[in-house]
């Protein structure tokens, strides 16, 4: 069927309709005239992302629901994350009114500022969180959004809250870092749960890597390499030039400010799990690079370093 029935069938416009096409939600065939030819299944994933969108969940939310092979357990997180957030809220509303039962008394603010950060301390929001308030905006917004994933323990020894003070200090003296808008935008469209699956995949492809070998090694080792040789696709180049601009900038940074001896140091003491991605990630990085022979070139680009004759 044709985008006009399908719009009357859904309720969508044509123009939501092409939006969720173009993020892939929805593949319609094109028949000899060019025309988009919906199927019957598209408009049932069409109704399904028509009641996703009026619950607040995000497109790449619905991405992945839409792809999964357990929707209900895609869904039960979803359900957690908004559980969270109405808990946030609802201790948000309980402050705010005591602010105002206390007529905004300066020592009352004090206490009950005390009382949030202690509270945060104990249940493993409080770096995360803090991070945010602490640095809204730059590289400390960036490296608070990338990792995310990994700041979900309590500083409940001295050595997290020294590790905690010296990352603290360190994002205040190090010099800004303008940060691309389209990374930006990643951060208020990415929640926890999400940005926890990304962060999941990862981990377990890394671990499935360094594991390992014979054929399966060689599949892994002939993917990394046909994306190294997509590097050198023109229209791909262009679109990835200010990224790979931005990995420069930031290299430069992490290699000039103490990123390597104080940051990362802090948040393997902050961290269990981020310590265990970590090392895990620099065994992996060794390996294939013996392997492969492959390093990053001044533009931040992998390619693979021919033998010297």
């Amino acid at each position: 069927m044709l985008i006009n029935e399908v719009c009357k069938l859904t309720g969508l416009t044509k123009k939501a309709i092409s939006y969720y096409e173009k993020h892939g939600l929805v593949s319609p065939r094109k028949d000899n005239s060019g025309y988009r030819e919906y199927s019957n299944n598209d408009i049932v994933v069409l109704n399904e992302i028509s009641l996703y969108r009026k619950l607040d969940i995000s497109i790449k939310e619905i991405k992945i629901i839409i792809k999964s092979e357990d929707k209900k357990d895609i869904i039960n997180k979803i359900i957690k994350d908004k559980q969270n957030k109405e808990m946030h809220i609802k201790m948000q509303k309980i402050y705010l009114e005591k602010i105002i039962d206390n007529n905004f008394n300066e020592h009352s603010i004090k206490q009950l500022n005390e009382e949030i950060i202690k509270s945060e301390k104990n249940n493993g929001e409080f770096i995360k969180r803090e991070l945010v308030i602490a640095f809204p905006s730059g590289i400390g917004r960036y490296l608070a959004y990338h990792f995310s994933p990994y700041l979900n323990e309590p500083i409940d020894t001295s050595e997290k809250y020294r590790a905690w003070i010296e990352i603290v200090e360190f994002l205040d003296d190090v010099p800004e870092l303008k940060i691309p808008r389209i990374i930006e935008k990643g951060y208020k469209n990415t929640n926890d749960e999400l940005l926890k699956q990304i962060n999941d995949g990862t981990k377990n492809e890394i671990e499935n890597m360094i594991n390992a070998e014979g054929e399966e090694l060689e599949k892994y080792k002939q993917k990394l390499l046909n994306i190294i040789e997509k590097q050198n696709d023109k229209s791909l180049l262009k679109k990835m030039n200010p990224f790979y601009k931005f990995k420069k900038q930031l290299n430069e940074f992490f290699n000039s400010s103490g990123y390597y001896s104080i940051f990362i140091p802090n948040m393997k003491i902050l961290s269990r799990d981020y310590k265990e991605y970590h090392d895990k990630l620099m065994k992996l990085n060794d390996k294939l690079s013996k392997e492969l022979g492959i390093k990053y070139d001044e533009n931040m680009r992998v390619i693979i370093v021919k033998d010297e004759v």
